[in-house]
């Protein structure tokens, strides 16, 4: 199980809506204080009330305090998930683009 990381009340509406980052105004300090990770350490993004909203990795030290991974907070933040990701962009791509020539990976967000 990843240590938690709360969200202040009504912060999690962007990541409800699909947003994937997680500012560091948005965090309930006072439960999860940022200086208790690590940065680059996994986390559970959690809801004020504790509902889980996905797992993602912690940057204490950046405005963007957190950042999305998984919908799933149950599903291992591994090279498995990155290979299966990797994969689906790869099919994508090839589907859309008559080149070989696109951008397989993202690295803004």
């Amino acid at each position: 199980m990843l240590p938690p990381l709360r969200l202040r009340k009504n912060e999690e509406r962007r990541l409800r809506a699909g947003h994937q980052w997680v500012f560091s105004n948005e965090v309930d300090v006072a439960r999860t204080p940022l200086t208790a990770f690590e940065p680059g350490a996994a986390v559970e993004i959690q809801d004020s009330r504790g509902a889980p909203l996905g797992a993602g990795y912690v940057n204490p030290r950046s405005l963007i305090a957190a950042r999305l991974v998984s919908r799933d907070p149950a599903r291992p933040l591994d090279g498995a998930l990155l290979r299966e990701r990797i994969g689906r962009a790869l099919a994508l791509r090839e589907r859309l683009f008559p080149g070989p020539f696109y951008r397989l990976v993202f690295g803004e967000g």
